[in-house]
């Protein structure tokens, strides 16, 4: 038995007699707690002492739901597990009566008490580098304060007699408002409130018919500000939900004031995601802007589209193009997500409800007044987990009905729409001027609404709106070093006129190689060799005449069967010009290149190359990434570091939950760290955390040894993909697998790189905002309290803001420091082969990345084991 059965099945047990306390301070307190809560005898007891360590026992394993609102708070707050008050615990005694008299006097509270229990990665010092120049910056954050006379007070609450229905006893408590005020969390058990009652032991009674039941309310302590976190993240759920926004998954959202586009018959619902947290710079609330797209046509059309466009193959086609999509239900403005589309049923299909059977038609005409038009279509299933336990495998099942659903998100044709792109971006592309008005819209419409100020004043919160006091720091322009000379970023971070016209760092040259196209693309595969020719003069490579080969049909078994024809083991790589975007097809030739003849290809699409005017540039692109997927390298930059290996780890999952999940990891061979060695594994379905890193990072390291001479002294981890909620997890499990392997030979940092953040930083003051320069560094005042983290720009951005990459350091043995660790995370940002420029990220996690998704997009299982120095996967 789980859950507060298993508690309240605890005082089936006995105890000595009850002696009920009141409140006058003459008589023993007294929790409650030998109480027979069971709602069977009543009479049986039992040693009170024992019955206590049950309890505790219990509650350090106890799991409530953890779905929604108040259950999770409890589930949060309960994490330290419960504390019992006696008149043995001076020192509680003493905090109560110093809590009492400091909310008597409206005073402050007192400093909270350090984390004895923190996580090891919890860093308790302020770390933060000095190297830069210092820049004024703006970000997206409010300033949450709290009132010194309030606070969320931790109560435990017990009946007698005994009642079993959670619903009575928080009837019975509610009788009591005018004592305990209109706000609280209760759930049946622990009670938090934003006052601290005037005795540590209240007594209430309510009278039901001809008995009185009495209510025992003790009070344990006040929580620390880091577990009031998730209510407070639950309190402005609800002040949106009084500002009408309808919440999609964690972000809310304006239904009254959708932005249409007629033509593509879509709109853009604006909205707002906030997160409330406690940063170096106090208790803050991150508001960034945020919208959603939905499609004005229904499923139901959807449907009838397919069905007229392929009738014999209608069904497979709607199942590939529904399954794994959100659909939202505007009759109660909620999502779900499709798991499958139920052609045997339709809304004349019956169910079970709790009054017996009926159809869907039955059902939405009484609960929503809705009329089901189409009788015969099919119905759309959805699937949620159980949230009764985290391990609990039972689901619960939607049907939904077509015709009053409607498509959330971008479709692939959509995306594949450059115009119709375009024209969203004019909605969703927001400027950083344009995000600063929309915060304080925000805070006006929270500063102006009477029911959103009674939600946060109830709780002691007030919201203000200060941004302009950070201070951020700009690293120095960074020096690209080719084959013979070297050149600046410049403050732009960009060098693409330079990559194109000098001499690569490392040039392979292309002797024997492979062109496969089809006979009506033959001058497509003429432009791309006399291009060829062209552009790889000044990049120092050498190109020889291919083999060409001309396929007469554009089916994927001609390209499998020219591609086993013709591959040997001296040809260097294979280049595929396509005569359209087919993933199939794509698929099928990376399958056998990667999987079943190994050998370096290059798919490209034969209407690039058709361009006169951007061929030389298209060529050119190529021919980089050409001799970089044959064992070549293109530049580097400059890192002063010996016998120091950089790796990268990322995972990739089926968006439709359909696969496994993938994970890779890339390791650098030698000192100017433009050699990678790569390897995938294959893990289970939508699992982040990674399982075979001993076999992946023992081998890159014999790789290193073997290459250099020695093993390398350091090694330097970034790891992508871990959300603020698998930290600890990642620590506890993924570093421990580099430590077998390393022992005391090898010293081990390890950065946690999370690209998916709230937090946008802008340069400028009042209305003058814009993006920051690459390379600027915030590691002050919205970084996270007892971490070691810091936010890098590393990208130029013209359009719309720029989005910071958060880095938060688990682990750093090798005693970096802060400095060392930021410049190296921006300096890695120049090595991804496919951009002269910077990603977001460093070149290790985008290789990572990359792998990844090629073995989860188009190979899965058959290449996952393999292993290659070569950028293969560019």
């Amino acid at each position: 038995m789980s859950g507060r059965g298993n508690i309240l099945s605890l005082f089936n047990k006995k105890a000595g007699p009850l002696i009920i306390s009141s409140l006058s301070d003459d008589h023993d307190l007294d929790s409650g707690l030998d109480v027979d809560h069971s709602g069977s005898s009543g009479e049986s007891f039992r040693l009170e002492k024992d019955m206590e360590s049950d309890l505790i026992t219990t509650l350090q394993n106890f799991n409530i739901s953890v779905g929604r609102g108040r259950a999770q708070l409890i589930r949060t707050l309960k994490k330290d597990g419960p504390t019992t008050l006696t008149e043995n615990d001076p020192d509680e005694l003493k905090e109560f009566k110093n809590l009492k008299d400091n909310h008597t006097k409206n005073s402050k509270s007192p400093p909270l008490k350090p984390n004895t229990s923190r996580n090891d990665f919890f860093y308790p010092t302020v770390v933060h580098g000095s190297k830069g120049s210092s820049v004024n910056i703006s970000c997206n954050y409010l300033e949450l304060t709290t009132d010194g006379s309030k606070g969320v007070f931790h109560y435990e609450v017990r009946y007698s007699p005994p009642v079993d229905s959670v619903h009575l006893r928080m009837k019975y408590l509610n009788d009591h408002r005018d004592k305990l005020g209109e706000t609280k969390t209760f759930d049946g058990i622990t009670l938090y409130l934003p006052i601290l009652l005037p005795n540590q032991m209240t007594v209430l009674v309510s009278k039901v018919e001809d008995t009185e039941v009495q209510i025992r309310i003790l009070f344990k302590k006040k929580e620390d500000l880091k577990n009031c976190i998730h209510l407070y993240n639950i309190l402005f759920d609800r002040v949106m939900k009084t500002l009408n926004y309808v919440k999609f998954d964690r972000k809310q959202f304006d239904p009254t004031r959708p932005k249409i586009i007629p033509l593509a018959k879509l709109e853009v619902w604006p909205g707002y995601v906030t997160a409330v947290d406690e940063y170096k710079g106090g208790l803050m609330l991150c508001c960034d802007v945020s919208h959603r797209i939905l499609c004005q046509k229904t499923v139901l059309e959807m449907l009838v589209d397919l069905y007229q466009q392929n009738v014999d193959l209608y069904q497979e086609c709607a199942r590939k193009t529904l399954i794994g999509n959100i659909v939202l239900t505007r009759y109660n403005n909620r999502t779900y997500k499709i798991n499958e589309i139920c052609f045997n049923q339709s809304p004349k299909s019956e169910f079970q409800t709790k009054i017996g059977t009926t159809s869907y038609m039955e059902y939405y005409k009484k609960y929503h007044n809705i009329n089901i038009k189409d009788i015969n279509q099919p119905l759309l299933l959805s699937i949620k987990k159980s949230r009764a336990t985290p391990h609990d495998q039972e689901s619960i099942q939607f049907c939904l009905i077509p015709e009053l659903c409607y498509l959330t998100g971008l479709r692939d044709e959509v995306r594949s729409d450059n115009k119709l792109m375009r024209e969203i971006a004019t909605f969703t592309r927001v400027s950083p001027n344009q995000r600063q008005l929309a915060l304080n819209k925000f805070h006006q419409n929270v500063s102006k609404s009477p029911e959103a100020q009674k939600i946060l004043n109830s709780w002691g919160l007030s919201l203000t709106i200060n941004y302009n006091n950070l201070k951020g720091r700009q690293m120095e322009a960074e020096q690209i070093y080719f084959s013979k000379m070297n050149v600046s970023a410049g403050k732009n971070a960009e060098f693409s006129k330079y990559a194109v016209s000098n001499e690569m760092l490392e040039v392979i040259h292309l002797n024997k190689w492979i062109i496969i196209h089809l006979r009506n693309d033959t001058r497509a595969a003429t432009n791309l060799l006399d291009n060829m020719k062209q552009c790889c003069k000044p990049l120092g490579m050498n190109v020889s005449k291919p083999t060409m080969i001309s396929l007469d049909h554009d089916r994927i078994d001609a390209y499998i069967q020219a591609l086993r024809r013709n591959l040997t083991m001296d040809a260097q790589i294979v280049v595929c010009i396509c005569h359209n975007s087919r993933d199939d097809r794509y698929s099928a030739i990376k399958k056998i290149c990667c999987s079943e003849l190994p050998i370096p290809s290059q798919v490209i699409i034969a209407k690039n190359l058709l361009n006169e005017s951007k061929n030389r540039s298209v060529v050119q692109k190529i021919a980089l990434q050409m001799n970089c997927k044959i064992g070549g390298s293109l530049w580097t930059v400059k890192i002063p570091f010996k016998n120091v290996m950089v790796c990268g780890i990322d995972s990739y999952h089926d968006p439709y939950n359909q696969g496994s999940s993938v994970a890779a990891f890339v390791a650098s061979l030698n000192s100017s760290y433009t050699r990678w060695y790569s390897k995938a594994v294959v893990q289970t379905k939508s699992e982040e955390i990674v399982n075979g890193l001993t076999a992946s990072f023992e081998t890159a390291l014999k790789l290193y040894q073997k290459t250099n001479g020695n093993l390398p002294e350091k090694v330097i981890i970034y790891r992508d993909g871990i959300g603020d909620g698998q930290l600890c997890t990642c620590y506890k499990y993924e570093i421990p697998q580099f430590e077998m392997v390393c022992g005391d030979r090898i010293k081990i940092s390890f950065i946690v790189v999370q690209k998916r953040i709230n937090t946008r930083i802008f340069m400028g003051s009042e209305n003058r905002f814009e993006n920051p320069l690459p390379g600027t560094i915030v590691d002050k005042h919205i970084t996270r309290l007892r971490m070691y983290d810091f936010f890098l720009v590393s990208q130029l951005v013209r359009q719309g803001t720029v989005t910071p990459t958060h880095f938060v350091v688990l682990r750093d043995d090798a005693d970096y420091g802060p400095d060392i660790i930021q410049k190296l995370s921006y300096k890695l940002c120049f090595l991804y082969y496919n951009w002269a420029g910077t990603v977001r990220i460093p070149a290790c996690c985008m290789y990572a990345h990359k792998l990844a998704f090629l073995i989860g997009q188009s190979i899965q299982r058959d290449v996952a084991d393999s292993l290659s120095d070569k950028l293969f996967y560019l």
